[in-house]
């Protein structure tokens, strides 16, 4: 499973990167920081039948996506 971090960045940023990652891989654990990417990105992927896990550590946020297939 391929982590991206997407820590310190501003939306759209880490929902774009989840998306090109989605493109190859089967499974991301992505890494953010704030509330918005958490859902943004748990959203997009839901969406687009992924399944979906979110894990909260103090301020930050580790979002489980693995392709449902």
């Amino acid at each position: 499973m391929k982590t991206l971090d997407a820590r310190g960045m501003s939306c759209p940023e880490p929902l774009l990167m989840l998306k090109n990652a989605l493109k190859t891989e089967k499974g991301i654990i992505l890494l953010v920081d704030s509330n918005n990417a958490l859902d943004n990105c748990r959203d997009y992927a839901r969406k687009n039948g992924f399944s979906v896990n979110a894990a909260t550590d103090a301020d930050n946020y580790k979002i489980y996506i693995a392709t449902t297939k």
